[in-house]
């Protein structure tokens, strides 16, 4: 039972072989040699050998090491790129000869790290090796060998899992003779142990005894066959829990000390402490989750999450059930707006909670009426729209209960709830909130991205199996099948993030366009794995729309601006807070 040993990846390598089989000489001691140089270093290796005859003196073999006792394995696009850029040493590729390499290293055949553009401070970016025109399906799959999470689970499952490979150039197998494989297994005990980490689902294994052969001398058998650790049917990350209980137990087997935050509001972290940032915010988001579970289910909380770490500087990871939710929070926090509806005015995202009148009132429209949606546009206003009809409007820095609505209200009046006209002339009276919902629908907060894009200090994960996963993008903006020369894909990057992210605005004031090379260098970094564009190359493609080409780093062209006004706003005005009480029951399921 390989379980007690934790669910999370830990380092994980395969034998691979890019010629030949490997020489009975070359097999010799290998084993041996991988588990006494982690044992001088205490560091606790579990090595797995899978035989399966195939004739009478042939057997196709599957050889593996874990190291228990390391670090976690590379997590995400950033810490794949680290491990790249700063290789570690693998047990199976520092011991065996040039033709027989690990399943970790064939990620380098494919990928590089780049640092143009980037602050002294910054992490590398992860791209694609010069012979390596795109991430294909090869490339993608190596990076699961990189990060160990694919031969972690082979090793607790006890199984060849050798689908990975079929696109690579290395065989995950060996056919080996009876010599051949006497010499692999030539390994030496160590009676004194090392040690094992102290966690709750981290232990040494425990095996079953089926068939004793020999009796070893000098081994405590009945310890060492001593059966499953009884916890692990009730602690870890291996469970039917909760996706956030799943999380908590991840990060305790990767060695992460995640604080839990339990009495948590609209936008707070579910816990605090992930591989990014010890302290940084993690937030759990499932858009069809029931309503058992206390998620992220909206984009506008998504959004609110995204603007608390970006108050505090800190890295935010996003987890998510699966690779589709994990896109679709990707995609709202690179932009973070509904939609354009004018050249200068794009729809906000909202959550399911009430809008306030300075009054405490309750702000709503008709339910057969257009359906309400805020704006923001590049002059700084704040609007509410109901089809083209505007229905309030002020400043963005103002207080949204300072806005007059040209809407309904809900007021108490005595025992019931009155909805009256803006001017106070009560148009009907009922008894609780869900009698006015099948008249009138509430409008809903909106929320306003501190940031024109959340693209820098934020990780998207998934859940796959017992393993974190952050989807690996490559956009090479090319239409259909075409291929972009290296200019034309630098332009046209650089054209659609202005597209994207920008307004058209003649009267801007300079001050406002400020970060644009940085924001434009964050989010190129998560769209594809093609090198950087260097800062002179952007402001060329921009010369005859900047004051001087020579103006490094560049700045946002002269007609441009970005789509909301970048001016610090606290948190309770990027969040539509309200002071005003609701003495009401909750109708945001009516809404």
């Amino acid at each position: 039972m390989l379980d007690p040993i934790g669910i999370a990846a830990v380092p994980t390598s395969r034998l691979v072989c890019s010629d030949e089989p490997p020489s009975a000489s070359a097999l010799e001691l290998l084993l041996r040699a991988i588990i006494t140089h982690n044992h001088t270093r205490n560091v606790p290796t579990v090595g797995q050998i899978l035989i399966h005859p195939v004739s009478t003196d042939q057997f196709r073999v599957t050889t593996r090491a874990a190291e228990v006792g390391l670090g976690g394995r590379p997590f995400g696009r950033d810490g794949l790129a680290a491990s790249i850029d700063s290789s570690p040493v693998c047990p199976i590729d520092r011991t065996t000869p040039n033709r027989i390499t690990s399943s970790r290293c064939v990620a380098g055949n494919y990928w590089a790290t780049d640092r143009t553009g980037a602050e002294s401070s910054r992490v590398a970016k992860l791209i694609t090796s010069e012979k390596t025109e795109v991430a294909a399906n090869p490339a993608l799959r190596s990076l699961r060998l990189r990060d160990s999470t694919h031969e972690y689970a082979g090793l607790l499952q006890g199984r060849p899992a050798t689908d990975p490979y079929d696109a690579l150039p290395v065989e995950p197998t060996m056919t080996l003779s009876t010599t051949k494989l006497e010499a692999l297994l030539d390994v030496t005990p160590h009676y004194e142990p090392c040690r094992w980490p102290a966690k709750p689902t981290r232990h040494a294994p425990r095996f079953i005894r089926e068939t004793v052969r020999t009796q070893a001398a000098g081994t405590d058998h009945e310890t060492l066959l001593a059966g499953p650790h009884p916890v692990m049917t009730q602690l870890g990350v291996q469970g039917s829990g909760s996706l956030r209980e799943f999380v908590s137990g991840w990060l305790a087997e990767t060695g992460i000390h995640a604080d839990s935050v339990d009495d948590r509001s609209y936008g707070d972290s579910h816990l605090r402490g992930h591989p990014h940032d010890e302290t940084g915010p993690v937030v759990v988001v499932a858009p069809d989750a029931d309503n058992s579970e206390t998620v992220v289910e909206t984009a506008g909380e998504l959004i609110m999450a995204a603007n608390r770490a970006g108050q505090t500087g800190s890295h935010l990871l996003v987890v998510t059930p699966s690779q589709e939710a994990a896109r679709w929070a990707r995609d709202i926090l690179e932009v973070p707006y509904a939609n354009r509806r004018a050249p200068d005015r794009h729809q906000l995202y909202s959550i399911p909670t009430y809008v306030y009148t300075s009054a405490g009132d309750i702000v709503v429209t008709k339910r057969d009426a257009p359906s309400p949606y805020w704006t923001v546009s590049g002059d700084g206003r704040r609007a509410l729209y109901s089809g083209g009809q505007c229905l309030a409007a002020g400043p963005i820095t103002a207080p949204i209960t300072s806005y007059s609505f040209e809407t309904p209200r809900v007021t108490t009046h005595g025992d019931s709830l009155a909805v009256t006209d803006p001017d106070g002339d009560i148009r009907e009276t009922n008894r609780s909130l869900a009698d006015c919902a099948d008249e009138y629908q509430a409008v809903r907060r909106p929320i306003v991205p501190r940031l024109p894009l959340f693209c820098a200090k934020e990780t998207i994960a998934y859940r796959d199996g017992s393993s974190l996963v952050e989807p690996i993008r490559s956009q090479s903006w090319a239409e259909n099948s075409t291929r972009l020369s290296w200019e034309e894909h630098c332009e046209r990057a650089v054209n659609t993030f202005l597209e994207t992210y920008t307004i058209p605005d003649d009267t801007r004031d300079s001050s406002e366009t400020g970060r644009f090379i940085e924001y434009f260098l964050a989010w190129y970094d998560k769209q594809t794995t093609c090198r950087r564009p260097a800062q002179m190359t952007v402001a060329c493609i921009l010369s005859d729309r900047l004051p001087s080409v020579e103006d490094i780093p560049p700045t946002m062209p002269d007609d441009r601006s970005w789509w909301l006004p970048t001016i610090d706003l606290s948190l309770e005005i990027a969040h539509s807070c309200s002071s005003a009480e609701a003495p009401h029951e909750d109708i945001s399921d009516h809404n």
